[in-house]
C-alpha cells in the first residue's frame, strides 16, 4: 500500500510541474505584445514617419498604445499592417 501511495504522489508532483510550465508558457506569450503602427505616416500620435507594422517601442502599455492610435498586438499579427498605405 505504501508503494502505491508513493507512486501516486510522484505522479501528482510531475503533473503539477507540467501544468505550471504550461501556464508560465501561456503567460509569456501574452507578454510578447507591444504597440505597433496600423499604417504609414502619422498613425500614432507623436510617432510620425514610420510605416505600418513597425514597433512604437516607447509605448509600453496597452492603454497608452490605443489612445495614441496604435494596435497592442504581437509582431506576427502586426505583419498585416505592413501593406497598408499612408492614412
Amino acid at each position: 500500500m505504501k508503494t502505491s501511495r508513493l507512486g501516486v504522489l510522484a505522479a501528482s508532483a510531475v503533473l503539477g510541474m507540467i501544468g505550471s510550465t504550461a501556464i508560465a508558457t501561456g503567460a509569456s506569450a501574452a507578454d510578447d505584445k507591444a504597440c505597433y503602427r496600423t499604417h504609414c505616416g502619422k498613425s500614432i500620435t507623436g510617432h510620425e514617419g514610420k510605416c505600418g507594422g513597425t514597433l512604437a517601442g516607447d509605448l509600453r502599455d496597452e492603454n497608452a498604445c490605443e489612445v495614441a492610435g496604435g494596435d497592442w498586438t504581437t509582431s506576427a499579427n502586426a505583419d498585416q499592417y505592413k501593406k497598408k498605405p499612408h492614412g
